[in-house]
């Protein structure tokens, strides 16, 4: 990779040389023309600064580290330099090309010496750049192998503790599997044991239960109407019996009416 990034820049010096090369030779040259070689030519320095940047950059995602601000300043001073002097030499030309072409000559060839000055500063950097970036190759690769060790080790760790875990749960669900079925079997106990007691429970009350024909009823009850009979059976109070085992203030609340009235209903049913 560093390889071709430098044959990149080479290649554009190449394009720059020749360039000024056909320039020299092309002594009538328009000034329109002229501007538009130069443009051209500024367009080319544009491209090798962006495509500079762009190696410096690749290399920097790979491998961060300081070196990559500093490389992007000195490509940007670098090319500056280069902007200045390129445009310095077509100025001249522009003001020269008619009067003296020897001077043309004389800046092109020097601009080729900047040119070459720079070149070779871009082509030690990028050297400079390689040797670190493989130093830190050679850095990453061993931490990956450490790393690589400690998940290893960490990977045993691991499944020596899930195979003891993996005993220890299997005896902890038969243990409780054992205590489901002791405490289902308690409940089923205690559910028969319900059962017998509910229908002890009917069968006493099946005994004591009180018909409820008219005489038993809330209607032999002096002051007991249909609309108070159904306000005090809404409260569960339906019968001669329920109105005895009540307490003044239930019926008076039921009913809506005062204590000595549900007083006195108490006392005709008692008796």
């Amino acid at each position: 990779m560093f390889d071709v990034q430098r044959t990149a820049v080479k290649q554009s010096q190449q394009l720059f040389k020749q360039g000024l090369a056909t320039q020299r030779t092309v002594d009538t040259m328009a000034l329109t023309g002229l501007k538009g070689q130069e443009s051209l030519q500024r367009q080319q320095l544009e491209l090798a600064q962006a495509a500079t940047h762009g190696y410096v950059n690749t290399t920097a995602a790979l491998f961060p580290s300081d070196e990559p601000a500093d490389a992007h300043r000195t490509i940007d001073e670098t090319f500056a330099q280069l902007k200045t002097t390129h445009a310095e030499f077509y100025d001249a030309i522009e003001q020269e090309l008619e009067r003296d072409v020897d001077s043309a000559t004389e800046l092109s060839g020097e601009f080729v010496d900047v040119l070459d000055e720079q070149t070779e500063q871009l082509l030690e950097m990028s050297h400079s750049i390689e040797d670190q970036t493989v130093e830190n190759v050679d850095e990453l690769s061993e931490q990956l192998r450490e790393q690589l060790e400690q998940t290893q080790e960490l990977q045993d760790e691991l499944e020596d503790q899930l195979e003891r875990q993996t005993g220890d749960v299997a005896d902890l669900l038969e243990r409780q599997a054992e205590q489901v079925e002791q405490f289902q079997q308690q409940l089923e106990e205690q559910a028969e044991e319900v059962t017998q007691q509910l229908q002890s429970q009917q069968q006493v009350e099946a005994h004591t239960k009180i018909d409820t024909d008219a005489e038993h009823t809330l209607e032999s009850i002096e002051g007991i109407d249909a609309e108070t009979r159904d306000q005090l059976s809404d409260a569960g109070i339906s019968t001669i019996d329920d109105l005895v085992r009540a307490d003044a203030e239930t019926v008076s609340e039921a009913a809506e009416v005062s204590t000595s009235d549900a007083e006195e209903w108490i006392e005709q049913a008692e008796a």
